[in-house]
């Protein structure tokens, strides 16, 4: 996919605590927003949804440790990834918002808790285990693949078996573009579950949300209709929070629909209304 407009790339790097240095790319004027990317991605699949944002916001796009041009740390701390995504709030300054998308949006929502984030949060389809762990117990499977050089095997076990993605969709993303990114990212899954599963929240844990927070849902996402899902857990631990759906969207808006994307979370930091 291209990019519509030739805008300006910022590349740079910050230090998170440990030591690790993380690549970033920044582009476009206006607020900051930073954006978490989800476990099947890099930065650089952001970028047609950033050129979009980048008309009237300074986007900042990172890759989380151990994609891109992000070293995985030798030693994974469980909570790492969000001294990273602190160390991208501290570099874009204040009155900035955060966007995280999947396993992106657990570590926005654990990170914005931790530090009273003030600022706009908004979590597209966010990954945690406040309903149960989210590894369903399979990370020493997932591990036993990579040990193995099965990144094909990897790839469909988590997306089926973790994910818990239908065979019909699981087809359709294995024959599609998408394919080869989730192969060159599965090595890092484990680590990630690790945190997710420890995202176990519970009533009053996520209380210090200080800003205005956003959920995002695909229309086409399956969701189930009961209190067990994701969705109806998230919102018994913030009543407050607001909910918009992205028309005829899957989980993976931001390489189908970047514009689309775009427009949604442009009108959660604005309070426009979109047209169902």
């Amino acid at each position: 996919m291209h990019l519509q407009e030739n805008r300006p790339i910022h590349r740079g790097t910050v230090t998170s605590t440990d030591g690790t240095v993380l690549s970033y790319q920044r582009l476009g004027h206006g607020a900051p927003l930073v954006v978490c990317h989800g476990s099947f991605a890099t930065a650089q699949d952001w970028l047609p949804f950033a050129e979009r944002m980048a008309r009237t916001r300074t986007v900042f796009l990172y890759d989380r440790r151990g994609r891109g041009d992000s070293p995985a740390a030798p030693d994974f701390a469980i909570d790492a990834e969000l001294d990273d995504l602190a160390a991208m709030i501290d570099l874009a300054g204040p009155e900035g918002a955060l966007l995280g998308h999947s396993f992106g949006g657990g570590c926005a929502l654990a990170l914005a808790a931790r530090i009273g984030f003030p600022g706009p949060l908004i979590v597209y389809e966010p990954r945690h285990s406040a309903r149960g762990p989210v590894s369903r117990g399979h990370i020493p499977d997932i591990r036993r693949m990579l040990a193995a050089g099965d990144l094909d095997g990897a790839t469909e076990f988590a997306l089926a078996h973790v994910v818990g993605l239908p065979a019909p969709a699981l087809a359709g993303l294995r024959s599609g573009p998408l394919w080869e990114r989730f192969r060159q990212t599965i090595g890092a899954f484990p680590n990630e579950l690790r945190l997710l599963d420890d995202l176990a929240w519970q009533p009053g844990d996520l209380d210090g949300i200080a800003g205005p927070c956003t959920l995002l849902t695909g229309g086409n996402s399956p969701v189930p209709p009961d209190a067990s899902s994701p969705d109806m857990a998230l919102r018994t631990l913030l009543p407050a929070i607001r909910a918009r759906t992205i028309p005829d969207q899957g989980h993976f808006a931001y390489s189908a629909a970047p514009a689309l994307l775009a427009d949604s979370v442009d009108a959660c930091l604005t309070g426009r209304t979109v047209p169902a």
